[in-house]
């Protein structure tokens, strides 16, 4: 939970960075954190206003899983 508060209270471009790096050397804690992230955000934050940080978020949950089927 704590890395879902995290990612929400930085810049969407530090998240991403973030996030990106984690993808290279462990897509199943990617994938765990913007899935948490993305279900912290619907229930404490609403998505008005996260738009930009749910496409990111959801491109790193379509990444991951990607990875995680190679």
């Amino acid at each position: 939970m704590i890395i879902a508060i995290e990612l929400t209270h930085t810049s969407v471009t530090d998240a991403k960075s973030s996030l990106e790096c984690t993808l290279a050397n462990d897509p199943a804690r990617a994938l765990a954190d913007a899935t948490a992230t993305i279900d912290y955000i619907n229930e404490h934050r609403g998505p008005d206003g996260q738009k930009s940080r749910l496409a990111m978020l959801t491109a790193i949950v379509n990444k991951a899983r990607k990875a995680l089927r190679n």
